[in-house]
């Protein structure tokens, strides 16, 4: 299962869609480091009469301050994102085992005869005696067949797009920040903060468990669409076609 998708800024092509990514940590960041500013101004004043910075150099150390902040708050929605989904995973997994409505069409004597085609002897399901009892052994073995090829057709493609993922992570990050905020500051008697804080955070945490929870229980391909990229597959290997089972 793909409980913890890859989450990664592309300095590689660079263009013009993600230089916002540089700038995704001054979001959460901004938002703690201002909000302890604005409610703390002396000690505010007095670090930077301690460090005896200049006007530009409290700039420039503020910039990096927010920036680090930024980055600690992502690294902490990704740590609680990502537990409580490996733990939601674990409960679902073993109170109510997800099961993919895909037995009809794993069942096809199309999707079959290519995956048969695809996977060769050694690997094809023996044909079950007939006659046979519904949902016997070899529907079973065909079954996880048809789960496991789509991860293979889909290899290098992410459950969720990473720009997504990126941008709800920092949204929970800010929630964080937040919720830091009322517990941390004199915000604490403006309950409408914590409701904000709150929201934010599930609303940011609800689309990677979101996703992984329609991963685990539905197919990312339609039956055609997967059954034409397993095609696709077998003749980019150019492999000679194997004497199959039905």
């Amino acid at each position: 299962m793909a409980l913890l998708p890859e989450i990664h800024v592309n300095f590689g092509q660079l263009a013009f869609e993600r230089i916002y990514q540089l700038f995704l940590p001054f979001v959460p960041g901004s938002t703690l480091v201002s909000g302890l500013i604005i409610t703390h101004p002396a000690y505010a004043h007095t670090i930077a009469v301690t460090l005896e910075l200049g006007r530009y150099s409290r700039f420039a150390v503020l910039l990096c301050i927010v920036y680090i902040v930024g980055l600690l708050l992502y690294g902490f929605s990704i740590f609680i994102t990502g537990n409580c989904t490996i733990l939601l995973g674990f409960i679902i997994g073993k109170k109510w085992p997800p099961r993919r409505q895909n037995l009809v069409p794993s069942q096809s004597t199309i999707f079959r005869r290519v995956a048969s085609e695809f996977l060769g002897n050694s690997l094809t399901p023996t044909p079950t005696q007939l006659p046979a009892p519904a949902f016997t052994g070899n529907d079973v073995e065909w079954q996880d067949f048809y789960n496991v090829l789509q991860d293979y057709v889909l290899r290098g493609i992410a459950v969720a797009p990473n720009e997504a993922l990126l941008f709800f992570y920092y949204l929970e990050a800010t929630g964080w920040s937040l919720l830091y905020l009322y517990f941390r500051s004199p915000l604490r008697g403006h309950w409408s903060v914590v409701v904000l804080s709150i929201s934010v955070i599930f609303l940011g945490a609800t689309f990677p468990i979101g996703s992984n929870y329609f991963y685990w229980k539905n197919d990312r391909l339609t039956p055609w669409d997967f059954i034409a990229r397993l095609i696709n597959e077998i003749r980019s290997r150019g492999g000679t076609p194997n004497s199959t089972k039905t």
